[in-house]
Formats: structure tokens, C-alpha cells, sequence
């Protein structure tokens, strides 16, 4: 039987009731260290008691109680301080190493893992264990004091003894001690219950959403994830969906990609006006290099365009297709206006969303508006030089047509992205890929009228010119995907490695 980890699940909810405790006792003594009556109490401590056959007694009971009250507030009530012993004992006893193995088993991060086990048990800084460590001697040896507070109804009744007068005394002249231990061991805690219930997955599992040419875009279904409080809660899914990148070999390279893909969204939704999803980017090292996945607030796939434009009637495929040249309209005076910046656009119909108005499904309104979603790679340049290392993406090609596709292919794909008449030939021809062949007419109108709107120099379309780039793109990435299955078998068969991509299933033409 799988192990559930129960011992540790029960130590965590152990230590979240006891932190709690502990930052109710921050609380008072923080409170405490700004009132006068402690420092009256520090300096006056031994002239408040009078010894007595009995024991020690408070000469004034009324006078003094403000002083008993922030002694008993140190660490609050008998049962409280056993709990907090409890928890402290706990951390320093518990199994590591299966503390460990749970912390592998739910958070997929390697430098996040570490860093939480380090928080907990780390001997270079400071540390859980190190602070509680500090926090047992004073607890173990003034818990039979507190108790006797615990037991009186009044202060009439309290009766200390000469060791019980020393213990308080104690505290008193290590109490900013204690409390800045406290705050540190708190503040540890708070660090790791924060990151661990952000990053805790169970079940994780991936439903593939859709195969590009080159990459898989997933999203991830979380059997349960953890509160705060450690309190499991089931989620069917995820609301973000992610791009797996091409492997990256050093961090500086991860870290520039990071840079150029935020970058990019910014200049979008900044600088153009257009419209684009949150996004976010995460990356993992496993066998020596980087595995990259951009991550994007997931969108109603109805509402994606080549799922749109199959059930549009041409009136309304028509008024979707105006609005993405009205959005490429904003792109491309952006680009003719600025004269050290320059974006690239992949305004093919799947990379645009429609954010429906009134939710209908089946029509688009005067007032819906679109998100641009293709985002992950991310292109612009700054002085005509490209800011995105494009020889990351050759390592999704097989590795004996790279030399060709840079020498050949490589510029022309890139340059393609920045020129407004070949962006429009693309999304038109993807009508053939979605069986909507009978709106490309009716789509060439558009275009042409668009362009004769914007910049007379942009020669017209025609049906053929269509044609023909579809056949010929459509040749070429049969040819590619054709090129991959190789370069799998030759990797898995041949050189029995793993073969690190996904390759989609035959896409439909």
C-alpha cells in the first residue's frame, strides 16, 4: 500500500496549532515591551513580594497585579506552554528523513524543496531546530511555576517559593531574548507554511489541451492542494494552462527568456493596447538543463478562434476576422511609428480569443473585444537586433536539420513575424487547416479593404497566393513533424535514450 505519510501530516497539524501559540505570546510580549509596567516591574521586581512563613506573597495585590498579569502572559496558560513543548520537542525528534521524502513526494521544485527542509533543519543559517533548541531549557524549567498561576483564584492565594521567585526573575532579564527568539522562529515558520502550501501538490496529473507544431500545451489537475492551516482541499483543476519551452542549458539563458517574456507582454498591453492573459514562468533543472514552461491564466477554449470560426456562420466569421486586423492595425502603427523598437505578431485565428460581452457562443458582438495568447515566444527587436535568443527554439528541431533551418529557413521564419501582409496571409490560410475554406473569399475581401485602408503600398491578396502558401507550408511541417519521429527513433532505438518531446498524433490539414 502507497504510503500516506500520516505521522507527518499529524506533526504538521501538530506544529500549525502550536505557531499559533507562539504568535499569540509575540503578540502580548510585544505589547508588554512598550508598557511602562515592565520596566517598573524589571527594576522593582524583588520589592514587590514579601517572604513569608508560607512562601513568597504580593504586599499589594491590587498595585501589583498589572505586574503578575504580564508574568503570567509570557507564555500564557499551563496547557499552552505544554503544547508549545510539545510542538518543540516534536521538531527536534521527528524523522527527518521521512520529513524529507514528504516534502519530495509533494513539491516538484529541487531549490524549493531544499530551501524548505533548510528552513526547518539547515546547519549553515539560521534554523527551526536551532531557535526551538533555545526555547525548551526556560520552558521545561519554569513550566512548574506557571502552573501554580494557573491553579489560584485570586492573587490572595498565590504562594511562590525562593526557586519559583528566581525562575520569574529570570525571564524578566532575558525576556527581549525570548522574544526576538520567538519573532525569528515565527517569521521561519510563516516562510515555509507559506511556500509549501503554494507549491504542495498531490496526484498531480497533466491533461494535454493541444499540440502545436513544435510544442504541448498542458494544464496541470491538482488532486488537492493544502490551506494555510493545512487543511486539504480538492481542486478538479488548474487555472492556468502551460507551454512546454525547448531544454535550456545554463541559467543565464532561463533567466534572459524570462526576461524577454514578461518584456514582451508588457510592451503588448503597455505599448500596442492589446490585450493579453496574466501569465507566469516557471523553471525546474532536471538532468543537467532547464525544462522551461510559460504559464498563461487559462481562457474559455470555445472562445479560442480556430474553435470559434468553425461554428461561425460568414457574417459573424467576417466581424471576428475585422476585429483581429483592427488589433493588428494597433501592432503595425506601433512598428511604423517607433523607430528603435520593432514587435513580431503570430496573428494566426487559433492565437486569439474572443471575450464575448453577453457569453454568446455563436455570434460576435459590437462590443466583444480579443485576448492575444500566443505570448511564449516572445519577439521584438531593439535596433534591429533580436532580443530573443532564437537558437533556444532550434533544440525543438531534430538535430540534423538544425544546421539547415539556420542557415536556410531561420531568418526568413523570423522576419515573417514583422511583416503585416505575410501575418495576414498565415491566419487566412489557416482556414484550409480548419475546413473553412468557403470563408476565404469572403476574408480576402477584408484584407484587402484593410490594408488599401492603412498603407496603399500593400499589394492585394488573391485566392491562389492563399493557396499556394498553405500547400506549401502545410508541405513543410508534414516534412517536419516527418523529420521528428526520426530523430525519437533514432534517439530511443539507436542511442536508447529518453526522448525528452512530446510529438503530437497526425494533425489534420
Amino acid at each position: 500500500m502507497e504510503d500516506d505519510h500520516k505521522d507527518i501530516l499529524e506533526h504538521l497539524a501538530l506544529l500549525n496549532a502550536v505557531y499559533e501559540l507562539k504568535r499569540k505570546r509575540i503578540r502580548f510580549m510585544q505589547l508588554a515591551s512598550v508598557d511602562t509596567e515592565l520596566g517598573n516591574l524589571t527594576e522593582h521586581f524583588y520589592k514587590i513580594w514579601d517572604k513569608t512563613s508560607k512562601g513568597f506573597v504580593l504586599k499589594d495585590t491590587v498595585q501589583h497585579a498589572k505586574s503578575i498579569d504580564i508574568i503570567k502572559g509570557l507564555f500564557g496558560q499551563h496547557d499552552e506552554i505544554i503544547t508549545m513543548m510539545r510542538g518543540n520537542k516534536a521538531i527536534l525528534t521527528v524523522d527527518k528523513i521521512r520529513f524529507y521524502q514528504y516534502l519530495v513526494r509533494h513539491i516538484a521544485n529541487t531549490r524549493a524543496l531544499h530551501n524548505l527542509y533548510n528552513l526547518f533543519y539547515g546547519e549553515e543559517n539560521l534554523s527551526i531546530e536551532k531557535l526551538v533548541k533555545e526555547q525548551l531549557p526556560y520552558l521545561e524549567r519554569y513550566l512548574p511555576t506557571f502552573k501554580k498561576f494557573d491553579k489560584i483564584k485570586n492573587l490572595q492565594e498565590l504562594v511562590l517559593t525562593q526557586f519559583d521567585v528566581q525562575n520569574i526573575w529570570s525571564i524578566i532579564e532575558i525576556y527581549d531574548r525570548i522574544r526576538d527568539n520567538l519573532i525569528q522562529d515565527v517569521t521561519l515558520y510563516r516562510l515555509f507554511t507559506k511556500d509549501f502550501t503554494r507549491l504542495y501538490r498531490e496526484d498531480l496529473k497533466l491533461k494535454i489541451l493541444g499540440y502545436g507544431e513544435i510544442s504541448t500545451v498542458m494544464q496541470t489537475m491538482h488532486g488537492s492542494t493544502l490551506s494555510q492551516s493545512f487543511i486539504k482541499t480538492k481542486i478538479a483543476e488548474s487555472d492556468w494552462v502551460w507551454k512546454r519551452m525547448p531544454p535550456i542549458d545554463t541559467l543565464n539563458d532561463v533567466e534572459a527568456l524570462k526576461k524577454v517574456y514578461h518584456e514582451y507582454r508588457e510592451i503588448l498591453t503597455k505599448k500596442i493596447g492589446i490585450q493579453v492573459p496574466e501569465q507566469q514562468f516557471r523553471y525546474f533543472k532536471t538532468n543537467g538543463w532547464y525544462t522551461v514552461y510559460a504559464g498563461q491564466k487559462k481562457v474559455n477554449p470555445q472562445m479560442v478562434g480556430n474553435f470559434l470560426v468553425k461554428r461561425l456562420d460568414e457574417r459573424n466569421a467576417v466581424t471576428l476576422f475585422n476585429k483581429i486586423l483592427a488589433e493588428l492595425k494597433k501592432w503595425y502603427s506601433f512598428n511604423m511609428s517607433d523607430s528603435s523598437l520593432k514587435v513580431g505578431i503570430d496573428g494566426q485565428i487559433s492565437n486569439w480569443v474572443l471575450l464575448s460581452a453577453d457569453g454568446a457562443l455563436n455570434y460576435v458582438g459590437e462590443n466583444d473585444t480579443l485576448l492575444y495568447i500566443d505570448t511564449s515566444t516572445p519577439l521584438y527587436r531593439i535596433d534591429g537586433i533580436e532580443q530573443l535568443n532564437a537558437e533556444l527554439f532550434l533544440k525543438n528541431t531534430p538535430w540534423f536539420l538544425r544546421a539547415i533551418i539556420r542557415a536556410l529557413f531561420l531568418q526568413e521564419v523570423l522576419d515573417r513575424y514583422y511583416d503585416l501582409r505575410s501575418i495576414v496571409i498565415d491566419c487566412i490560410a489557416n482556414l484550409y487547416k480548419e475546413k473553412r475554406n468557403d470563408l476565404i473569399p469572403a476574408f480576402i475581401k477584408a484584407a484587402n479593404y484593410f490594408f488599401a485602408s492603412i498603407d496603399e503600398s500593400i499589394l492585394p491578396l488573391t485566392p491562389d497566393e492563399i493557396a499556394k502558401y498553405y500547400k506549401s507550408d502545410a508541405f513543410i511541417w508534414r516534412l517536419f513533424q516527418f523529420a521528428r519521429r526520426i530523430d525519437k527513433f533514432v534517439t530511443e532505438v539507436i542511442f536508447r535514450k529518453k526522448y525528452i518531446y512530446r510529438l503530437p498524433e497526425k494533425i489534420e490539414r
